[in-house]
């Protein structure tokens, strides 16, 4: 991007929100030309079709107020507006603005002095803003050097992948680049237990086989940084082979407007890794059966279900709407959309992970699709693309289930599964239901993947800040999560197995964290039982095919 723009003014007034820059109806598409005709529809409908590339868009207090979304820049930016004036912003429009290299300044003096058809030239790296029109020149605050860098690239993601290019040289290739992000509460305690098990991995293999460096994320970088995802968190996560995470939030930061809240630094890291599966595997080991609450003769031959759930499509993701429709008299509607590509993309990985677990067990591979077809439109669309793909894995046995007979199956008769595959909403819901079969979150691992980029991973439980440094989190999950990243990022099943397996182990005999107290056997705490795990993966550790050779 240029360091000076000119272009015509367009101006409005204060508060200017989300949903007056692009209408909520208009936010199941991320397609420039849609949003670009949409844009500003509802305050000013001839604007779409008037402005010209390059016109700079001015406007009063609170610009950008309202949701979180980036639909808003997107939109603005579509259209061919070069860059936005206000006297104020809200905050997170001034990131997600920034994020796609949209050029935003606040100069209230600016906005008072011009008016729509005025010519404005800006130079961005001094902050200036001269009205070519009445010969003014206005001072905003110039940009940090890191923001203009930024929009230079063109936004943050081809920022990052120029800062990356630049320092591609300097990297140890053979060594897998992890992310630690440790978080909030127990996340840091939880995070040191991987890492102690993964350290012991690379005893084992004789060589180093990670890079780790730590992040800020969550509360902890909100009080350091200011923001729960600072850019040299995602930087790092984009840069890395696989990002492992902790856990994030906590009452301490309940108070923080929404955009600061640390569970929205997560939602946009997601967002930056581009993963759109999540993979939640449900172990019940026969020993650890008497803390489910299903009945011994329902789980007590245990149970191994691997959930895979979409992540960036459906009611999560659609247009929110509530409005009153008469006096007292409130309507609200969720937009629950997918497109057969979003549904095609997590289906084709859910047959190839049926497959693959199949062909490790030994057994017919079997996959079931959750759906409810029966009244959903997406539902039935689902339900087709998965006969579609179907058709390239004559191998794997399928089964559609309506979401209401999955949740039934699900506690009467979990061995009835292998994998199950659903959309977005009834993911959430099912996984958290067979979580509950498990008897402890803390047992619990998740993997979100995209499309050749860096995995994440993490436990299922959250920051548990009343545990936090008392040595008594359980840290079954986050070990088991590192495993899954040996697997699918690292490309070490082998090894991953041996984790798991030096896992089940030290649970099989008898040792466990507090949250099982229960179960038969000693109680430690978390360090002694990462402990244990790490002694106990040599019996499991792969002797014709070392690590040092993957």
């Amino acid at each position: 991007m240029a360091d000076k723009l000119s272009g015509r003014v367009w101006k409005y007034g204060d508060d200017i929100d989300t949903d007056r820059i692009i209408p909520a109806r208009y936010l199941n598409t991320f397609q420039k030309e849609e949003l670009a005709r949409h844009c500003l529809e509802d305050l000013d409908p001839a604007f779409a079709g008037r402005v010209q590339p390059g016109d700079i868009l001015v406007a009063g207090k609170n610009f950008g107020c309202g949701s979180s979304r980036e639909h808003a820049p997107l939109a603005l930016q579509a259209a061919g507006v070069s860059a936005v004036i206000a006297a104020s912003f809200a905050r997170i429009f001034y990131r997600n603005a920034i994020n796609i290299g949209l050029p935003i300044l606040a100069c209230p003096e600016a906005v008072a002095g011009c008016e729509t058809g005025d010519e404005l030239e800006l130079d961005l790296a001094a902050g200036t803003i001269y009205n070519k029109t009445r010969d003014k020149t206005y001072q905003a605050a110039p940009f940090p050097r890191y923001v203009q860098d930024i929009l230079n690239a063109g936004g943050l993601p081809a920022y990052v992948k120029r800062r990356l290019a630049q320092n591609k040289k300097s990297e140890t290739p053979f060594l897998a680049r992890i992310a630690v992000l440790k978080g909030d509460g127990v996340g840091p305690e939880v995070v040191d237990a991987a890492l102690l098990v993964l350290r012991q991995a690379e005893a084992l293999a004789g060589r180093a086989l990670f890079s780790f460096t730590e992040y800020l994320v969550g509360g902890a970088a909100i009080d350091r940084e200011g923001t729960p995802l600072p850019p040299a968190t995602l930087e790092g996560a984009l840069a890395s082979d696989a990002v492992l995470l902790g856990a994030v939030g906590g009452p301490r930061w309940d108070s923080e407007p929404p955009e600061r809240r640390p569970e929205r630094g997560l939602l946009e890291l997601r967002r930056a890794l581009g993963v759109f599966a999540n993979l939640r595997p449900v172990r019940v080991l026969p020993h650890l059966s008497g803390h489910s609450p299903l009945k011994p003769e329902v789980i007590g031959r245990g149970a191994d279900i691997l959930f895979v759930r979409e992540l960036t499509g459906g009611a999560y993701f659609g247009a929110h709407e509530r409005v009153e429709v008469r006096p007292g008299e409130e309507q609200a509607s969720d937009a629950l959309l997918y497109t057969t590509s979003e549904i095609r993309r997590v289906v084709r990985l859910a047959f190839h992970l049926a497959r693959s677990r199949a062909r490790a067990a030994g057994r017919r591979a079997r996959l079931t699709s959750v759906d409810k077809a029966n009244v959903l439109a997406t539902s039935l669309l689902w339900r087709e693309v998965v006969e579609e793909v179907a058709a390239a894995f004559p191998e794997v046995e399928v089964r559609h289930l309506y979401v209401d007979a999955c949740a039934m199956r699900l506690v009467a008769a979990p061995q009835e599964f292998d994998v199950i595959v659903t959309e977005n909403l009834f993911g959430d819901i099912l996984s958290d239901l067979g979580g509950a079969l498990a008897g402890s979150l803390g047992l619990l691992p998740s993997a979100s993947l995209g499309e050749g980029g860096p995995g994440l991973y993490e436990p299922v439980h959250g920051s548990a800040p009343g545990l936090a440094g008392l040595d008594k989190a359980n840290p079954v999950g986050a070990i088991l999560a590192a495993a899954l990243m040996l697997r699918y990022s690292l490309n070490l099943p082998d090894e991953a197995a041996a984790i798991e397996a030096a896992v089940a182990a030290t649970l099989s005999e008898g040792i466990h964290t507090p949250d099982l107290a229960s179960a038969a056997g000693q109680s430690v705490g978390t360090q002694a039982f990462a402990w244990a795990v790490a002694e106990r993966l040599e019996r499991f550790w792969p002797r014709t095919r070392s690590a040092a050779q993957a």
